[in-house]
């Protein structure tokens, strides 16, 4: 089935990093649920040339709101870096995807764990009211190479603020010291226990985990928590504790 193209305009972009930028947008799109996904695009040689990013913004939000790693000489996002204040852009009309609450399993506590770009679904999730009237304990886990890639620090900060009791945020820089932050890799902090010791949860069958970011940490994170705690990947079919997203 032919995408539907619907026209929206910039409103903002910020630009954290030389390489990861997000832009806000408004248009006539219809209703979508937090943690789906859309396409946008921009005609590129009379073709629309589009790539999947997921929403950051939540379904109440006056704006639209995608976060992007500008890829060296790529086709679309050195075009993306290009638009300012008033430009046009194309958005496919209907979200799709199930990296979405109410496809996760009932638990007690919710770990989401993100890399990069990752973390933008989980800004969404967390804006909706969905997982705080779900879960007792929401983890939020973000992983980068440099500190300088740790976003939205703002949101999170007001996450905290309003959830002091059930909401903890750890970030993990790997290639660099920072103060505060594991500065280790995430699989390697659960392997080691350091991210139950630092949160004081212990991970279980109470456990739901949600996990975007880079296929690699993805595939090691479902084997690890399978092998030493006996988590399953969840299914539509056979619901487990692991629900993922993949980015490419």
């Amino acid at each position: 089935m032919a995408i539907k193209w619907l026209e929206c305009e910039i409103t903002e972009r910020t630009t954290w990093t030389k390489n990861l930028s997000s832009i806000k947008f408004r248009g006539n799109v219809p209703a979508y649920t937090a943690g789906q996904f859309t396409k946008v695009g921009l005609e590129i040689a009379g073709d629309i040339v589009s790539r999947p990013y997921s929403y950051v913004s939540v379904p109440t939000d006056d704006f639209l709101e995608i976060v992007y790693v500008t890829v060296p000489g790529g086709y679309l996002t050195p075009e993306l870096d290009k638009l300012k204040t008033g430009d046009k852009i194309y958005v496919m009309d209907k979200a799709s995807g199930f990296f979405v609450m109410n496809e996760v399993p009932d638990g007690k506590n919710l770990w989401m764990i993100a890399t990069g770009t990752g973390l933008g679904v989980f800004i969404s999730l967390l804006k909706s009211k969905d997982p705080w009237e779900k879960f007792e304990n929401i983890i939020l886990i973000h992983g980068v190479r440099e500190s300088a890639e740790l976003i939205y620090t703002e949101q999170i900060s007001n996450f905290k603020k309003n959830n002091p009791k059930n909401f903890q945020y750890i970030s993990s820089v790997t290639r660099e010291i920072k103060e505060g932050s594991l500065n280790e890799r995430i699989t390697q902090s659960i392997k080691n226990g350091t991210l139950e010791k630092m949160t004081d949860i212990n991970i279980n069958k109470d456990s739901q985990f949600m996990v975007c970011g880079n296929p690699d940490m993805i595939n090691e994170i479902l084997k690890l928590l399978g092998n030493n705690y006996g988590l399953e990947r969840n299914r539509r079919s056979k619901p487990g504790n692991i629900t993922l997203e993949k980015y490419w």
